[in-house]
């Protein structure tokens, strides 16, 4: 008995009709360039690292450091 994996099935035909709609030097070429492109999670842990502290909660992240003193004229507006 010989067993088939769906899964690379999957992935060859779907490469295979990748290929037919783009053209095998098209997708040679775009893997290439995000092969050489490098690793994407630094880049995107860099992003995150700019973020400030309300966009870094609202967004389920730790804050950076502790908040900045509130102004005292701030503290009489309310």
């Amino acid at each position: 008995m010989t067993r088939t994996d769906p899964v690379s099935t999957l992935s060859l035909s779907l490469l295979d009709a990748i290929v037919a709609r783009h053209g095998l030097r098209r997708v040679t070429l775009a893997l290439l360039a995000a092969a050489l492109r490098g690793d994407g999670t630094r880049r995107t842990k860099a992003r995150l690292d700019m973020l400030d502290d309300h966009l870094r909660r609202d967004v389920g992240l730790p804050p950076r450091g502790a908040s900045p003193p509130m102004p005292d004229w701030v503290r009489h507006m309310w």
